[in-house]
């Protein structure tokens, strides 16, 4: 049922199991990504699944669920990897898939590599971007348009906290996002930077940070 053996990020239905996301196309980004066309859908426990959209994403990296919406779905773009694309960023799906709307978008070279959502207020989203421009003879990564992004609306709007307290100046990488389950306010972020790259970790919802462990440099 798929079109393509690239997976890059799969999500389960808390409320109804048998229901399941799937979105094509490798996130890693190394020197021979295989790209996919898109989201898939399974309503048998993956029996058998449906194309539903998001043809043109190339690499999707991140699938969220809404814990007891079995069809309000957010999904985070990478984007073409070879080249600038205006399908980057984060979509949302109000209807189990059926239609999508961009709801982030930073830059045409910066797709969304990460998101994630608050369980203990689903409306709290944070998700981050990577710009990136992958070539056969090698590789840029970072640059100014990855940082990190915050809604507290469920995706309607956004406010970036790149240059919250705490976090690291200039150009930055890679960001990883993982949220709390035990405490709503604290979000962590492994950040790729030219000063420090490293763990980093906020306890009052991206407000300011602090800096926990690492090293010095950009990498994929």
């Amino acid at each position: 049922d798929f079109n393509g053996g690239s997976i890059g990020a799969r999500a389960i239905s808390p409320s109804h199991p048998d229901i399941i996301y799937v979105g094509t196309g490798e996130p890693q980004l190394r020197d021979c990504v295989s790209w996919g066309d898109g989201m898939y859908k399974s309503t048998d426990g993956g029996k058998t699944w449906t194309h539903i959209g998001l043809k043109d994403s190339r690499n999707i990296s991140r699938v969220r669920v809404h814990p007891t919406n079995p069809n309000l779905v957010y999904v985070s773009v990478i984007g073409n990897a070879f080249g600038p694309s205006k399908d980057r960023g984060v979509y949302r799906s109000r209807d189990g898939g059926k239609t999508w709307e961009q709801i982030l978008f930073k830059h045409e070279q910066a797709g969304a590599i990460d998101l994630v959502m608050c369980e203990h207020d689903t409306n709290v989203l944070y998700a981050s971007t990577f710009e990136i421009l992958r070539r056969t003879w090698g590789l840029n990564a970072g640059g100014p348009n990855s940082g990190i992004f915050k809604s507290t609306d469920g995706g309607d709007t956004w406010t970036e906290i790149t240059r919250n307290k705490g976090l690291p100046r200039g150009d930055l990488g890679r960001i990883g996002l993982a949220h709390s389950k035990t405490m709503p306010n604290r979000i962590s972020a492994m950040v790729d930077s030219k000063q420090d790259t490293g763990l980093y970790q906020s306890e009052d919802g991206g407000e300011t940070w602090k800096f926990i462990s690492g090293h010095s440099g950009i990498t994929q």
